[in-house]
Parts: structure tokens; C-alpha cells; sequence
């Protein structure tokens, strides 16, 4: 029997963040470590209220950021912060923050500064507390999260995530009314709330979108509101913020660029998918003349404030759009000149040659307009314009706090987790994915041999019935309720709420290849998903068809020589994650391991960058849809830098250590540029294969407008 190889693979980095020779193994966290989780959990711990532990109180009470800034290595930033407080020039809590927002954004990143430089994590720890009735409650959970992400010593420690922080962003405004009355009344009032039941020592709130029903696309919420599919997008931006890089922090080296362009072909792929398995169109194009998808959101801010709205039929061509309009046009025409001309300007002037494969990374850089661009100040920021322009929040800028922190409403566009809830996000991205296609066209087609792997045959492939499904989900809302004067005394929650939602899921299903290999060798393969046929009905050719390809897994196997079959269960699909634990369970089981009661594991399991496996795959229809398997088996190249030479598998996820992938192959190869029918007809290691993905109704989950 061949050696099944296992790597656990983020699904954006499609060649493979894994250990290459088994699963990444669990660690038992030390006594340290388990009361840095413990404290970790109390800084997130009801963000938008005031601290109440009599312990912390001390610690704000009595710290000091000057009196301590011999504890941080950057002293610069520490006196800069100070300065910010003194002068009240921080963002003021309880108002929307956004990281796209740059004087938000010059907050966070002198903040992080402040946190990431303290010397041990003693001194970070008490400077977060004592902050943390000072800053604004989004920019202090979003900085210290990307701090804990990418500081040596919070390795392993989990950040709580962000639905359960901040749940306000991924209900709607009903369940959250619901929930503060859950909050005074306790259990007494509950049957007098027809939404709402009792399940254990917990209060649920059955999900209902029907109370906005405007817009056709409310047909796909069960994909662009999924929580967890949310909190992923959200949880990339933590790992790779835009305003993070150059030397001190070198996130380059995990090719970032190229990171940026595979995930949001993936994420457009999946959404198109999904699309299509509801009967709607191809996804509009993004024009400068009108947008016909209008867009109301059905969230709202904590302290009340409505979110942008964007009526249907939504005119660019108005006066308080054309600055915004021109800069677009403007920083789109200066990169598509960089594509055409073939070489990109440095900050010095100097040429960077874009006519290599390689180059995919260098252009990404410059799309997201990020710190390690090679000229951030000429390639600018045009998406962050998009989204301010599209979310219709020009209007909304035109206050400050002390004349000088701005006082902004950003549109679900300008949050990263609850972009993916407009329409427009998948409009945005759509265009700026054409220019990566417009980039692919200067390459050469792949040659017969870097695509043939002439001793390995591919004889057939086998699939198990792929069929989705819709469950109910539990989510935790109770860190958004208001605590009463004994929960503030105690520092404990006397009601637990929970929102019930539907999801989508699959059952469980196999992939059989029949391979003969003429010799044996460690081969890398590659399942992509894609639509057979377009919205009207015609089959999409390959070539078309390549943007379309979502990758489903990918795994090294060690093919002996002769007739063998490689099987692959979903199961083992280790570049998704099953869920993001609790919170509370969280704190729950490194509590009991401080008092002795069981052990407190450290795994990646959970991982902040794993995908959502509930949504692996695409709905389909009840009939049964037609949809393309394409396998890949390739020769396995080992990355220049080994997998985890320089980091801890078990705790950590290598940020910025250039050794998180596997091979040295382009991600998503070899469909990261087009690949026509004739190109594969003579290849023996790809296999094209028909696979139907049937959805069976559940009747007792109500999943309002989908058929």
C-alpha cells in the first residue's frame, strides 16, 4: 500500500504551508503559557465595557507608559502613543473604527508598535490592560490581535474570533435587539419571544433574515453572511496587514503578493460557483457609469449607527464621486501601464521586470498597494477607493474629533469581516483580478514539459455522490450584551445567548485515482472544482474555464511503481478547519489546566488561516449539477527554505519566516494562467472528470429564499 503523505495546507497558499511528512503535531502547553491564555482571554473579554476584574483595575490604575518605557524596545513610538492620550487625539471608543481609514490606521500601527516592542510578555500584557479603556474598543482588538499573530513569545495562544467579540457584525439588527432583551429579562421573559428557546443552561435565537428581503441576492446569505467564512477573509488581514512588512517584519518572504491574487481568485471562484447553483448571472462588471445592485445591510453598529446603504441603479457620475473617480481611473491606468510596458517602477526610479512567472508576486504587492511594494507612493491604493465609493460613505466624512480624528461610517466594504456580505466586494475584485488576467496574457503557454509527468498515467478517477446539505450552527453572542451591576461584580455572565443559523455542509466523500507510475517517487496532487457550464447554459471552454478552478486540496504521495489507487477522503483535507473553538470553551479548558484539571493542548487545528470546511463545496441544485473535477499529479519540488526549518510547526505559523511552503511551484499551478484542451489532451498525469453535486433540502431548516 503507497504511503499516504499529509500536509496542512492553508487554502490560499496553494503550494502548500504543511509539514510535508505528517500531521503537525499537538504540544501541551507549560503552566506559563496557560496563564498567558487566561489573560489573553480577559483582554477581549466584554471589549465594549469598562474593565471590571478588581486585579486589572489595579493594573490601570497604577501603570504608566512613560514610567515603563525602558520595558519597550521602541521608544519612539511609546512617547508618540503617550503624546496621543495626553492631547486626546486617540480615536474616541464606542465610534466605528476602520483600518482603511488612515488616520485609524496610523493609530493601529503606532499602537502595535508600542505593544509588539515591549520586551517580555509581562510588560505587554500590562500595558494592553491598561489601554484598554483608553482606545477605541475595533482598533484595540483588531491591533492586538495582529500583535498576538506575529509577536515570538504568543505563538500557539488563541485569539478569540471575531464573531464572538463583536458579534453586531455578523447579526442582523433584530437578533441583536433580541439578545439585549434576553440580556434584562434573563430566561423569564422567553416565551414571549417566539424566536427564542431554552437548550441547556443557554438562550437561542433563531436566525431570521425576512425582515430584509429588498434584493435578489439575499438568495446567496447563506454564503457571503456565513460567520465563518467572514472571520477567514477577516483572519487574512490579520495575518498579512497591508500596513505590516519591509525588514522588520518580513512578510515578502511567504510571497505575499502572489498570496493576494490566489485567495481572491478563490474566493471569486467559490462565490461564482454559488451563483451559479442559484440560477443568477455571471457576476456584473464594474464600470464607471452605474452600478444596478443596490445593497441595504441588515447589521448594525454597536452603539446604534445605521451602515451605509447603496440603493439599486447607483450612479457614479456624481459630483462628490469624481476626486474619488479620478484617482481610480488614475492608479488603475499606472499599473495596467506597468502590465503592458512590462516592467514596474522602483521608489529609485529603476526598472522591476514583470515578464517572469515570478513577477506575479512582485504585482501583487503593487494591486494591494502594501508596504512591501516596490513603490507604494506611485502604485497607490485604488481598492480602499472602490470600497469608500461603493459603500456610498463619501457623504459620512465630514466629522472630527478634536479637529482631527476623523469621525467616519465606513460601508460593510470597508470591514474585512463584512466585506464579503456586498454584492459589490465580488464586483470589486472582479476587475482587479483582470488585471492579473491581463498580466497572464504576456506569459507563454505552458510547455508540454512542465505540465507532463511522462511516467505517471492518470487511468481514471472515481467520486463519491457529492452531496450539500443545510444544519443549524451555534454562535455566541453573549461578549456584545450589556453586563448588570452582579455580572460586573462578579465578572460573569449570567445568561449565555446564542444565535441558531443555518449553513451549508457536504457529506463526507472520497476521491479514488487510478494511477500507473513507471517508477516511484514522492508526486504532489491537486483536486480543482469548476463549473462545466456558464449561467446561460454553455459549456465553458478550459481556457475560459481556468479562473474559474477552486483548489480543493492538495497532498503528497508516495506513488510505488506499478498500478495503485490514490484515495483521499475529505476528511483529510487539511487546509480547512471544522470551526473556530469558542471563546469560552477556550477559557474554560486553560482555566481547569491552571487549577490542575486536565491538560491544555496547543494545536493548529483551529488555525486563524484554515477555511471553512462546511463550504468546501457549492451547493448544486436538487436535480443534481454538473460541475469539473480536474486532477493534477505533479513532481514534488521541495521549497527552497524546508518546510518549518526556522519556526515551530506545533504552535506557530511561520509568519513572515519564508518557510511555510512546501514546494516551489506557483500557486494554484497549472492554472494560474490559461490552459487550453490542447495542452492536456496529450498529458497523462491531468484528468478531467464530470462530477454532479446534488443538494437535498432539510425540511426542518428554513433557509429564507433559497429554493
Amino acid at each position: 500500500m503507497a504511503r499516504l503523505v499529509l500536509c496542512t495546507l492553508a487554502l490560499l497558499a496553494a503550494s502548500g504551508l504543511a509539514d510535508p511528512i505528517k500531521k503537525v503535531p499537538h504540544k501541551v502547553a507549560d503552566p506559563e503559557f496557560v496563564q498567558h491564555q487566561v489573560d489573553v482571554w480577559h483582554l477581549f473579554y466584554h471589549v465594549h465595557e469598562p474593565i471590571h476584574n478588581p486585579e486589572l483595575q489595579v493594573i490601570v490604575n497604577t501603570w504608566d507608559l512613560e514610567k515603563n518605557i525602558d520595558h519597550c524596545t521602541n521608544v519612539t513610538a511609546v512617547k508618540l502613543y503617550a503624546e496621543l492620550i495626553e492631547k486626546d487625539l486617540l480615536l474616541p471608543r464606542s465610534v466605528p473604527f476602520s483600518v482603511l481609514e488612515y488616520s485609524h490606521r496610523f493609530e493601529a500601527k503606532v499602537l502595535y508598535n508600542v505593544l509588539y516592542s515591549a520586551k517580555d510578555f509581562s510588560t505587554l500584557y500590562k500595558t494592553a490592560v491598561y489601554l484598554r479603556n483608553k482606545v477605541n474598543e475595533g482598533l484595540f482588538v483588531y491591533t492586538l490581535s495582529v500583535v498576538l499573530l506575529h509577536r515570538p513569545d504568543t505563538q500557539g495562544i488563541v485569539v478569540p474570533p471575531i464573531f464572538e467579540v463583536f458579534p453586531s457584525y455578523f447579526h442582523n439588527a433584530e437578533i441583536m435587539t433580541t439578545a439585549q432583551r434576553v440580556n434584562t429579562h434573563d430566561k423569564r421573559m422567553i416565551e414571549h419571544y417566539p424566536s427564542t428557546y431554552v437548550w441547556d443552561d443557554n438562550v437561542v435565537i433563531r436566525w431570521n433574515s425576512t425582515t430584509w428581503p429588498y434584493f435578489y441576492d439575499d438568495v446567496l446569505n447563506y454564503f457571503t453572511h456565513d460567520v465563518n467564512l467572514n472571520a477567514f477573509y477577516y483572519n487574512l488581514h490579520l495575518l498579512y496587514p497591508s500596513w505590516l512588512g519591509n525588514e522588520a517584519t518580513p512578510l515578502v518572504k511567504d510571497r505575499r503578493g502572489e498570496l493576494f491574487w490566489f485567495y481572491h481568485k478563490q474566493i471569486l471562484a467559490r462565490y461564482y460557483m454559488e451563483r451559479l447553483s442559484n440560477g443568477l448571472g455571471e457576476i456584473p462588471e464594474l464600470g464607471l457609469d452605474v452600478v444596478q445592485q443596490g445593497y441595504v445591510p441588515d447589521i448594525t453598529y454597536h452603539n446604534g449607527v445605521q451602515f451605509p446603504v447603496r440603493p439599486n441603479h447607483f450612479s457614479l457620475d456624481q459630483p462628490e464621486f469624481v476626486q474619488a473617480i479620478t484617482k481610480i481611473v488614475d492608479y488603475e491606468h499606472r499599473v495596467r501601464e506597468a502590465i503592458d510596458k512590462g516592467y514596474a517602477l522602483n521608489h529609485l526610479g529603476e526598472h522591476i521586470n514583470l515578464r517572469t512567472p515570478e513577477a506575479i508576486d512582485v504585482l501583487g504587492r503593487i494591486v494591494e498597494a502594501n508596504v512591501d511594494s516596490p513603490n507604494p507612493y506611485y502604485y497607490k491604493d485604488f481598492i480602499s477607493i472602490w470600497k469608500t465609493v461603493l459603500g456610498n460613505t463619501v457623504g459620512h466624512r465630514h466629522q472630527y474629533h478634536n479637529g482631527l480624528v476623523p469621525l467616519v461610517v465606513p460601508s460593510v466594504l470597508e470591514h474585512y469581516q463584512t466585506a464579503l456580505r456586498d454584492p459589490a466586494f465580488y464586483m470589486i475584485y472582479k476587475r482587479v483580478l483582470g488585471l492579473f488576467t491581463s498580466w497572464q496574457k504576456y506569459l507563454p503557454a505552458y510547455k508540454h514539459e512542465e505540465l507532463a509527468l511522462p511516467s505517471v498515467v492518470i487511468k481514471s478517477v472515481e467520486v463519491d455522490k457529492l452531496v450539500t446539505y443545510f444544519e443549524h450552527t451555534y454562535v455566541n453572542v453573549t461578549n456584545h450584551l450589556h453586563m448588570n451591576k452582579h455580572e460586573s461584580k462578579e465578572v460573569v455572565d449570567d445568561v449565555s445567548v446564542l444565535v441558531q443559523r443555518p449553513q451549508l455542509n457536504h457529506k463526507v466523500f472520497t476521491v479514488r485515482v487510478n494511477v500507473k507510475s513507471d517508477v516511484a517517487k514522492t508526486v504532489a496532487v491537486k483536486f480543482f472544482l469548476a463549473p462545466k457550464y456558464d449561467s446561460k447554459g454553455y459549456e465553458i471552454p478550459l481556457h475560459v474555464n481556468t479562473e474559474n478552478f477552486y483548489m480543493l486540496d492538495y497532498f503528497l504521495y508516495e506513488l510505488p511503481v506499478g498500478e495503485c489507487v490514490i484515495k483521499r477522503e475529505s476528511t483529510e483535507n487539511l487546509f480547512t478547519i471544522k470551526g473556530w473553538s469558542s471563546a469560552y470553551e477556550v477559557y474554560e479548558k486553560a482555566y481547569n489546566a491552571m487549577h490542575g484539571k486536565g491538560q491544555f493542548v496547543i494545536d493548529q487545528t483551529h488555525r486563524m488561516d484554515g477555511f471553512p470546511d462546511h463550504l468546501v463545496l457549492p451547493k448544486g441544485r436538487v436535480g443534481g449539477m454538473p460541475f469539473v473535477l480536474l486532477v493534477h499529479i505533479s513532481e514534488y519540488h521541495p521549497a527552497k527554505v524546508p518546510y518549518g526549518s526556522n519556526f515551530d510547526p506545533a504552535v506557530s505559523l511561520g509568519l513572515g519566516s519564508g518557510a511555510r511552503v512546501l514546494s516551489d511551484e506557483r500557486f494554484g499551478f497549472p492554472l494560474d494562467r490559461p490552459l487550453y484542451q490542447w495542452q492536456v489532451d496529450d498529458v497523462s498525469n491531468i484528468y478531467l472528470q464530470d462530477v454532479y453535486i446534488t443538494h437535498k433540502p432539510v425540511p426542518e431548516v428554513v433557509v429564507p429564499h433559497v429554493a
